[in-house]
């Protein structure tokens, strides 16, 4: 968050200022709160508490967020869907979607496409668990034509068990 208070930091008795307060959204949805603390020098009231209420709507909502593929075996493969929704006014045209590592993740669709205001798209995820053996993870990377959002993440996790031979 930055704050600051054009024209210097004193404001004369009986007088008004402005402070200026710029808070990204980026990380956040739905309902934002944040509280900004003004110390003055006015014996009756040396602390000033302002809040700051925003609703966060995201213009590209993403679900989920995180894939969790859970426990699998060794050589096993499995699929997911990732849901895109255009939650804007305007359309959104995701220019790339990547899955990494690609010895690991594979998708349904990689080619560029357009979403038009309320439109969804579903892509299927499929996650190859080879001969590995622990925790692995990865992500895809979704880039859109938007200045204020270039690029969502969504984060993946299975846990890879050893095979049992019979």
């Amino acid at each position: 968050m930055e704050i600051s208070a054009p024209g210097g930091q004193t404001i004369e008795p009986g007088k008004i200022g402005r402070i200026a307060v710029k808070m990204s959204t980026r990380s956040y949805t739905n309902e934002l709160v944040k509280e900004i603390r003004v110390e003055t020098n006015d014996p009756e009231r040396n602390m000033i508490t302002f809040t700051m209420k925003a609703l966060v709507v995201e213009a590209l909502k993403v679900t989920p967020r995180l894939v969790n593929f859970g426990k699998m075996l060794q050589g096993e493969t499995s699929t997911r869907s990732i849901t895109l929704e255009n939650r804007g006014k305007e359309p959104v045209r995701v220019t790339s979607v990547k899955a990494v590592p690609p010895s690991l993740l594979s998708l349904g669709q990689t080619d560029p496409f357009i979403l038009n205001p309320g439109q969804k798209r579903t892509l299927d995820l499929t996650v190859s668990s080879g001969s590995s053996e622990g925790f692995v993870s990865g992500y895809v990377n979704l880039e859109t034509d938007l200045d204020y959002l270039p690029k969502k993440t969504v984060r993946i996790r299975a846990e890879v068990k050893k095979r049992q031979n019979p």
